[in-house]
């Protein structure tokens, strides 16, 4: 017999940690991603030493649960909400970078370290992670102008903290000279942003289109796509984090954040490559390290630069851009927290060289510190900010494609997903049944998800069976808290005493459409714009 070595040792270990070590640690109200850290200490070499320091197996794997987690940061934003906020989100976005960028800067020179070293703490300090986005929206919140603009700033932050990474790593240990670095980056950026945003998106709705009926596929795609795009970065030079955040970015609009696609990256990047990851970083946390008074110190100024600048970009958020304290409170909330970027670039400076065991163990405090205070002031603030009306949800937010056949017009799940992409919606296809009709059989709804896949719908097909196609919509509208129905066909015409919960767009081939319903004049002619197609009202 011999002790337990090798990759299945090592997995089991991980999946251990990954099961066990938020659950221990968010019964104490302490972030799960604590746990993550700490179980990755406790296995590595700084603890029990149960996976050795010459191991390659997990932080292989780290490094792609760090791809992973960029892209989702990417995906994941609300960049509908950044378009209509883009002047504030712009403005703070700014703000909320600046200060703690020049905060962090000065406190890497106050040391005496070397410029790329003093400009990519002041980076990281910069960016942050929309942990706490969750809770303000479970709290209402989600439309609020100064939660959409704390939203969208993500944006900005997050790709200047990149960029400001990608010139430290590419300067960095190369014998080129500056102005050669600069030319090829900026040629990579080129490249990079081209292939992201123009054929990126084009490649990947192609492949919906005649490959998306597969479940699998769709996520295989999105996978090779910022794989593609991180591969891409690293021949320029580039590190790969940037390339996969742009590929976020990128796939962004088909990727709705309720549609099933969202779903397997959500599923797996918390099930395996983000725990991975954290995981990882936990193989190189050193307690020894953290309650020396160097990291303690470095803890306290970089807690300092970082906490201290988000408060002051939220106080003149609150003093120029004139949203109320609470307000502020909360978009300090949001933007406060300390995770994936911060984690990504914290990891790239120690590989680089840049960055000491002291300098990482004094990050990975900041992120505690973070990560407990955020909730606590959101949860303080939240509370005195008046909710917005619940009938201010984007038009294209959530839209039902009612259909009364297996094989409608392709045109009109192509036209359901034209008003819904702007708001980046999620579009779900009903097949509507009369109580009196023949029973369905999944086969017609398997072929229903097929067709409205090819046309550019993620979202699952399901049934209604109701007296009346007209009284199957409105129980279909509401039970999907629908923003608009798209009907195949004349089906509002049995309408007698049913009142429908959203507008009705009727779907009449090449003759147009026919809008139904309660709607205001400029939801008529927004419908009208998107639409493309002759609209009655």
């Amino acid at each position: 017999m011999s002790a337990p070595h090798g990759p299945a040792w090592e997995f089991l270990l991980l999946f251990v940690v990954v099961i066990g070590g938020p659950l221990l640690l968010e019964r104490a109200r302490v972030p799960g991603i604590i746990g993550l850290l700490l179980g990755g200490y406790a296995i590595g070499p700084n603890g029990f030493g149960w996976i050795s320091q010459a191991s390659d197996t997990l932080p292989d794997l780290g490094q792609l649960g760090l791809l992973y987690l960029m892209f989702v940061a990417g995906v994941e934003l609300d960049l509908a909400l950044l378009r209509t906020y883009r002047r504030s989100a712009v403005s703070f976005g700014l703000l909320t970078f600046a200060v703690p960028m020049v905060a962090g800067t000065a406190v890497g020179f106050t040391l005496g370290w070397s410029a790329p070293a003093a400009f990519l703490l002041g980076s990281l300090l910069a960016s942050h992670t929309l942990i706490v986005y969750p809770l303000i929206r479970g709290g209402g919140l989600g439309t609020d102008p100064a939660v959409a603009t704390a939203v969208g700033a993500t944006v900005l932050t997050d790709t200047l903290a990149l960029i400001v990474l990608a010139v430290v790593s590419g300067t960095t240990g190369s014998h080129a000279s500056t102005w050669e670095v600069l030319v090829r980056l900026v040629a990579g950026f080129a490249v990079l942003a081209g292939f992201c945003f123009y054929t990126l998106p084009r490649a990947a709705r192609w492949c919906f289109r005649r490959l998306g009926g597969e479940r699998t596929v769709r996520y295989l795609v999105a996978i090779a796509g910022f794989l593609a795009a991180a591969v891409l970065a690293e021949v320029f030079g580039i590190e790969g984090i940037v390339g996969a955040f742009f590929a976020g970015l990128a796939l962004n609009r088909l990727a709705p954040n309720e549609g099933r696609l969202m779903d397997r990256i959500d599923f797996f990047g918390a099930a395996v490559f983000i725990p991975v990851f954290l995981v990882s970083v936990g193989l190189i946390l050193d307690p020894r390290v953290i309650a020396q008074p160097r990291t303690l110190g470095l803890a306290a100024l970089f807690v300092v630069a970082c906490m201290g600048g988000k408060v002051l970009a939220a106080w003149l958020a609150h003093a120029l851009l004139r949203f109320t304290r609470p307000q502020a409170g909360v978009m300090f909330a949001l933007t406060a927290p300390q995770a994936a970027a911060t984690l990504a670039s914290t990891t790239i400076g120690y590989q680089i060289g840049l960055f000491g065991t002291s300098v990482v163990n004094a990050v990975l405090v900041l992120i505690l510190v973070s990560l407990v205070v955020s909730p606590i002031a959101g949860r303080r603030f939240m509370r005195t900010v008046p909710r917005p009306s619940p009938t201010d949800r984007p038009l294209g937010s959530r839209v039902v494609v009612a259909v009364s056949t297996v094989d409608p017009p392709a045109e009109v799940f192509r036209l359901a997903a034209r008003i819904a992409a702007p708001d980046g919606g999620v579009v779900h296809p009903v097949l509507l049944r009369r109580e009196s009709d023949p029973a369905h059989d999944a086969a017609a709804v398997t072929a229903l998800e097929s067709l409205a896949n090819a046309n550019g719908v993620d979202g699952a097909a399901a049934v209604v069976v109701d007296r009346s196609l007209a009284a199957g919509i409105a129980h279909a509208a509401a039970a999907h808290l629908a923003t608009l129905v798209v009907a195949a066909g004349p089906m509002w015409s049995e309408r007698a005493g049913v009142a429908p919960p959203a507008p009705v767009l009727e779907y009449r081939g090449e003759d147009g459409a026919l809008l139904h319903a309660a709607a205001s004049p400029d939801q008529v002619a927004e419908i009208s714009r998107r639409a493309a197609t002759p609209i009655d009202a």
